[in-house]
């Protein structure tokens, strides 16, 4: 079975989700007959450049299309070779492989020179353009300045910015848009009713989050909850393939802090810790959601300016925003964003997140203080800054989880005796060799599957690489199954299963795979299993 972003790759115009505003224009030029020589998409990756592309090439070159009409039949030999990509007068260049002016001259100018074999037209579609070298552009630039008549060049890229503008200038540009939350989900939606596979508009919801706009990657996410096989599937049947963050959490976290209930924020972060939440992507939430009520409060047209919250989570954002100074949520999201860069280097995942509810409550409560202390003509003073931590009180003042103890100073040696405890750990020598997990992988996979069908999918599409003071590393084909993995509900769980097998205490690393290396055996194996789920490797 294909992926579902390649089984419903959109082959008429009509099947394109949103960028309405291009495909009117096109769709006009190919009706008129007035085809413009060369054309350029620009915008983010998987918003259907290379897709629009292609139809234009089969539209323009249908053979059973009538005047005036711009749907290609898909019937006729011309469209039928352009599907299966046998079509020699359709040229597909990648010029993130193919960046030298040889490819450009050989694959492109000359033969462009010939007439088309079969069809009216001889399309070039050049992906990544802006890859190619400055010697190519300047080699390509004399063939799209006076182009034969029977040829058509079509330039997609994700970095306009990088093309000579001597380029720019020769083709009909337009600007491909992230998609929209409605349009998003009324395609999955549409994928999901074809598949007969009923789906929690929640999950729909939390794919198009992730998505951030980008469609080839909604379908990516909705192909492996459909790998599931499952007639119905609901929020906790895709907890494993999607992270779990949400915006009722989210909002109450930035509420606790906006109150200055820093102790109450720090057992919420120590509850999500427990439950398994990736705090670096809760973190990254946090920061989405405090950009767009900042520009919720300076925008006429709130509505329009994100891709992937519902209507309703919208309206709950802004009145969140309505009690938040324009000064404060900058604040808020500058701290944040530093706080988001240290949680990958620190020894305590939550650590980062704790000292910005302590911190950020500290401060606000440090400014209030020093402004009424001026409306009552006190003794001058000087407000503590947020970045200036020697100045603050400590965090156990600001809990006042001991009075006693407000000014017993932090150990010296506290993260020093953590990163020597984690090293002792990780770095114990154990029996186990890799030999034993592979022997034992499968009944491994299978014990962790009767409590957990998501996670059993996840590690059958894992490969084992190595084992090494007494950790075992695995590679997984995806990013978000690694976020999974390192959650630490499913880390103690296939550590435990683990455990359990050998006798000894093991611990799991976790990579995500890298594309560059060669294919071996194993990965033949994973390239069958992942189809066989309806995925694949990358």
């Amino acid at each position: 079975m294909s992926t579902i972003y390649r089984k419903y790759r959109p082959q008429l115009f009509s099947d394109v989700t949103g960028q309405d505003h291009i495909i009117k224009t096109l769709t006009s030029e190919v009706a008129t007959g007035k085809i413009a020589h060369a054309y350029l998409f620009s915008g983010p990756r998987g918003t259907g450049k290379t897709t629009l592309a292609r139809l234009m090439a089969k539209a323009v070159n249908c053979q059973n299309r009538k005047d005036g009409d711009f749907e290609p039949c898909n019937e006729c030999s011309s469209c039928n070779e352009l599907m299966s990509g046998s079509s020699i007068d359709i040229i597909e260049v990648d010029a993130a492989s193919h960046t030298g002016v040889d490819n450009v001259r050989e694959n492109i100018i000359e033969n462009a020179q010939f007439k088309p074999t079969k069809s009216k037209y001889k399309v070039f579609i050049i992906d990544e353009v802006h890859m190619l070298s400055t010697s190519a552009f300047n080699a390509l630039l004399k063939t799209l300045e006076e182009p034969p008549a029977h040829a058509i060049f079509i330039l997609a890229t994700t970095e306009i910015h990088k093309l000579l503008p001597t380029i720019i200038s020769r083709c009909q540009r337009f600007n491909f848009k992230k998609v929209g939350y409605d349009n998003m989900m009324e395609r999955l939606q549409g994928i999901c009713k074809n598949e007969k596979v009923k789906v929690d508009k929640k999950v729909l919801e939390r794919i198009i989050n992730k998505s951030d706009g980008c469609v080839r990657d909604a379908e990516s996410l909705l192909g492996q909850i459909l790998s599931l096989d499952l007639k119905n599937i609901g929020v906790e049947d895709a907890e494993m393939i999607l992270p779990t963050s949400n915006i009722e959490s989210i909002l109450e976290f930035i509420n606790l802090i906006l109150d200055k209930q820093a102790a109450a924020a720090v057992e919420m972060i120590q509850k999500l810790t427990e439950d398994g939440v990736n705090l670096e992507q809760f973190a990254y939430d946090c920061i989405e959601a405090l950009r767009l009520a900042l520009i919720s409060q300076t925008s006429a047209k709130a509505k329009n300016i994100n891709t992937d919250y519902s209507d309703e989570d919208l309206k709950t954002l802004k009145k969140t925003a309505e009690k938040i100074p324009a000064l404060q949520l900058i604040r808020m999201i500058e701290s944040l964003i530093a706080r988001h860069r240290e949680m990958r280097s620190s020894p305590l995942p939550q650590l980062p997140l704790e000292l910005f509810s302590i911190e950020f409550s500290i401060s606000s409560q440090a400014a209030v203080s020093d402004r009424h202390g001026e409306q009552q003509k006190a003794e001058p003073k000087t407000a503590a800054a947020p970045s200036d931590l020697e100045s603050l009180p400590t965090p156990d003042d600001a809990i006042k989880i001991n009075a006693k103890e407000e000014n017993k100073p932090t150990p010296p040696s506290f993260t020093q005796t953590i990163k020597e405890t984690i090293s002792h750990i990780t770095h114990k020598e154990i029996k186990t060799t890799l030999e034993d997990v592979r022997a034992k992988w499968d009944e491994i996979i299978e014990t962790i599957g009767k409590a957990n069908h998501s996670l059993s999918f996840i590690l059958k599409m894992s490969s084992l690489r190595t084992v090494e003071n007494g950790q075992l590393f695995i590679t997984v084909p995806y990013s978000f199954h690694k976020n999974k993995i390192d959650e630490i509900k499913v880390k103690r769980t296939i550590e435990q299963a683990l455990s359990d097998v050998f006798s000894e205490h093991i611990t799991l690393t976790c990579e995500v795979l890298e594309t560059s290396r060669p294919q071996t055996e194993e990965d033949t194996e994973l390239n069958k299993l992942a189809a066989d789920f309806g995925g694949e490797l990358i």
